[in-house]
């Protein structure tokens, strides 16, 4: 059987993992660095809506060049690699990845998973030579690999907890990490939902000399409006790197929808893929499918089917919970055969304990559905596992 590529990364970096740290990354990248900064560079921040903010800018900026770097990857490892002209090609990516490997020996650089890809986008972005760099932040921001380099334009999606392992349970103290990537002189764009967050994040802008424009001044939209907000954050970025005023007068929603960040897809059966990877995520999603804005006030699904990548125990049990008390229909378990899925056994005593459905064979149990409306949250892992299940 041929080795995939995923598996050739595994064999010479290791699974991917979160290592702080920015010392491998910037000696890696350091005869390079002059060129990438030619670039107009923004760095998308946040625990959740990093990836629909990053994929609705990259959108808006399909009339010039760009490269975009997103994390992580749900079906292939060209998904991180973006550019006005879509994903990197196979054949192209391969190259980049065994040239930069050939590299990475020459000079014994000492780069995990993540930085390594990440080394590899630098230098297909050396190459390329775009006029915008989109960067969204993989964990945390202060030691994340994009920061590396230095942004003209950050944008802050949300605060809230996750990962509280590296990141810390206060809000003040994830926003501090978020906000290491801001340079003195640099541009900052904030949609936080508490008061006091966007206090600080004004009077972290002001000690660097930041300029901060706060979104909850330009329009009003709830926190359940997740996606709305992304889309509007990734319009007021495109608006700023042009020069033109940020107003909610000229914005038009898009009626596009992302691959797995609300698809609803027709095979045998109706499949809501709703990503929600973490307790807020959750919350959002709940919140969202009960929203009167939606019409989906009296909504009922004959099955909510969710999974979840590993995390700590309490956030997995508060979940399940949610979705337990939401009443949107009958929750059901499953684990996933992924390096981030979280453990079949634990997972499915969890869901036992709260007095639900475990499915061992999730591909079984999806394909003897028929006539169904079934919600499908959780880990975006999980969503990308089911798209295939579906599509075979």
């Amino acid at each position: 059987m041929r080795e995939t590529l995923e598996d050739w990364l595994i064999t010479h970096y290791g699974r991917e993992f979160y290592q702080p740290g920015l010392e491998r990354i910037k000696l890696a990248i350091a005869p390079m660095i002059h060129s990438l900064q030619e670039s107009k560079i923004v760095i998308i921040a946040g625990t959740n809506g990093k990836g629909e903010t990053t994929h609705r800018l990259a959108h808006l900026l399909k009339e010039f060049s760009f490269c975009s770097w997103t994390s992580p990857h749900i079906s292939c490892i060209s998904e991180r690699f973006s550019s006005e002209l879509g994903n990197i090609s196979r054949i192209e990516l391969e190259q980049l990845i065994f040239d930069s490997h050939n590299e990475v020996q020459k000079h014994k650089f000492q780069l995990t998973y993540y930085e390594f890809l990440f080394f590899v986008f630098c230098k297909w972005v050396y190459r390329k030579k775009p006029q915008f760099l989109l960067l969204e932040v993989g964990l945390g921001g202060r030691l994340d690999a994009v920061n590396s380099l230095d942004a003209s334009l950050v944008l802050l999606c949300s605060i809230s907890r996750d990962h509280q392992e590296f990141l810390g349970n206060r809000y003040d103290k994830i926003l501090k990490e978020k906000l290491g990537v801001l340079r003195s002189g640099a541009d900052l764009i904030s949609f936080l939902d508490l008061e006091y967050l966007r206090q600080r994040a004004s009077e972290a802008s002001q000690s660097l000399g930041v300029r901060h424009f706060d979104l909850t001044h330009v329009i009003s939209l709830a926190p359940f409006e997740f996606s709305m907000r992304n889309q509007f954050l990734a319009y007021a970025a495109f608006c700023h790197l042009f020069g033109r005023e940020i107003s909610s007068k000229n914005w038009i929603p898009s009626s596009e929808v992302l691959s797995f960040r609300g698809e609803i897809l027709k095979i045998q059966n109706e499949w809501w893929l709703y990503g929600s990877h973490n307790v807020d995520g959750v919350r959002k999603l709940i919140q969202f499918l009960k929203s009167p804005n939606y019409n989906l006030g009296t909504l009922q699904f004959d099955v909510i089917l969710t999974s979840f990548s590993k995390r700590n125990e309490t956030d997995v049990r508060v979940m399940l919970k949610m979705l337990k008390c939401a009443d949107l229909g009958q929750v059901v378990v499953t684990a996933i055969d992924h390096p981030k899925g979280y453990p079949r056994e634990e997972l499915e005593k969890l869901a036992i304990q709260e007095g639900l459905s475990f499915v061992k064979e999730v591909s079984t149990y999806v394909h003897e559905r028929t006539n169904q409306k079934i919600l499908v949250a959780g880990s975006y892992y999980f969503i990308g596992v089911l798209k295939r299940i579906l599509s075979n």
